[in-house]
């Protein structure tokens, strides 16, 4: 692994391997969650479509071909109470182009292309551009507010963290991407570029130092004034808040939020990330082998833990009549992983289950890119290998210890409201 900051707020990281026949390289640009999500939202989708030097989209796939076939991705996420917009391209690794190409070298000048030096008009983007990816954005979240599952969990979150950052969607609202204009879109860019936390993460055969010389030479361009991004950790604040939402569904859905207790995103987290798969993850889990298949109380249900935030959220998909039970049972289960009610077998399948899903991570570029992307705003990076380590030296009286620290604080149900459903999952 080749690390190094190539300027202010900006880190490249690189993994030189001859094990894929592929090269990946990923730019995130991390931003505090805050008003302007929508803003920033769009910009990677307009980006990646065209640029000053390909100024269409036809002449920039011409370009990706000639790339022996690269292709261009781009995508938006939370992380904490960060917004984390990303640009990825894949094309075929150096030791297999034709004499000796260069073609990392090429992504990596191409990606610059487009974040450094898009196609504009004046101080803003082209109207039509803009409002073209405006539609599209628009539809992206409808289709998130249309799978009832995912309305859920969103709903269970704005509700809970209704007073914090991290309940701000990560692709903002309907009606403020409707309000975005191509010069605000425009002063967005700018702002990201002198503001957001940067890495570059690079994974393939290529020669580092050529390619961190160009992303040196486009970042020393701009006066850069990294932002400060941090994440507000929150404890259980009182009794647990209740919301019901009535729509036409065929299937319940049942959101619990819960808080850990953790002041950080390092402290406590692997003992509580076992708790956390111990109780809803596998197929071994307390949730699954109970509540779903013993009690047969849920079609679905599991836990998930956002260390980044410090909170669980359980999702489980119920008949409205068995509301009460599920709550009650589900509750129950976090109750005896907290008093150490599994077996030394659970605890094994736990610990093998989550190492090799780690370890999974070394499998493709892609997801090793993705594994040190998300780290982003870490000082120091961890490899798979060094998480095994630490997962594989819990100990069980650790796990019970975290379970005891999760506490409810938000239930989110959404009901039938009795009139036909659409189908759903």
């Amino acid at each position: 692994m080749h690390f190094e900051n190539i300027a202010d707020g900006v880190r490249l990281c690189a993994q030189s391997t001859d094990k894929f026949k592929t090269c990946r390289i990923n730019i995130s640009m991390a931003m505090p969650l805050d008003l302007n999500v929508s803003a920033r939202a769009i910009l990677p989708f307009i980006l990646q479509r065209r640029c000053a030097k390909y100024p269409d989209y036809i002449m920039l796939s011409r370009v990706l071909d000639e790339l022996y076939g690269a292709s261009v991705s781009a995508g938006v996420i939370k992380r904490g109470e960060t917004q984390i917009i990303s640009f990825s391209l894949t094309a075929i690794d150096d030791r297999f182009a034709l004499d000796g190409d260069t073609v990392a070298l090429k992504c990596v000048q191409l990606l610059c292309d487009m974040i450094f030096d898009p196609l504009t008009d004046g101080d803003s983007f082209p109207a039509d551009i803009v409002e073209q990816e405006k539609r599209l954005l628009v539809e992206m979240i409808e289709n998130e507010m249309n799978d009832k599952r995912r309305y859920a969990l969103m709903r269970c979150e704005e509700i809970m963290f209704k007073d914090e950052a991290y309940g701000i969607n990560r692709l903002g609202t309907v009606e403020n991407v409707k309000a975005l204009t191509p010069e605000a879109v425009y002063r967005t860019w700018q702002e990201v570029l002198r503001e957001a936390v940067v890495q570059i993460t690079m994974v393939g055969s290529m020669d580092v130092e050529p390619v961190a010389a160009i992303l040196r030479e486009h970042f020393s361009s701009i006066k850069r004034e990294p932002a400060s991004l941090s994440t507000k950790f929150i404890g259980k604040k009182g009794e647990p808040e209740y919301v019901c939402e009535e729509m036409p569904i065929k299937q319940g859905k049942l959101v619990m939020g819960l808080r850990t207790g953790m002041k950080d995103e390092d402290t406590n987290t692997v003992p509580m990330r076992i708790a956390v798969d111990i109780f809803g993850g596998g197929t071994y889990s307390k949730l699954f082998s109970v509540v779903r298949e013993k009690m047969s109380l849920c079609y679905y249900c599991s836990a998930a833990f956002f260390s980044s935030k410090g909170v669980v959220m359980v999702q489980s998909g119920i008949e409205d009549i068995n509301e009460e039970k599920a709550k009650n049972e589900i509750l129950n289960q976090l109750s005896l992983v907290a008093q150490g009610d599994f077996s030394d077998d659970v605890f094994s399948s736990s610990i093998k289950s989550l190492t090799d899903s780690v370890i999974s991570n070394n499998d493709t570029p892609e997801s090793i890119c993705a594994w040190y992307a998300t780290q982003l705003l870490r000082d120091k990076l961890k490899t798979p290998e060094e998480y095994v380590g630490e997962i594989q030296s819990v100990e069980r009286q650790q796990v019970i210890e975290a379970a005891k620290t999760i506490k409810l604080d938000t239930i989110f149900m959404l009901k039938s409201n009795g009139e036909a459903a659409d189908d759903e999952d």
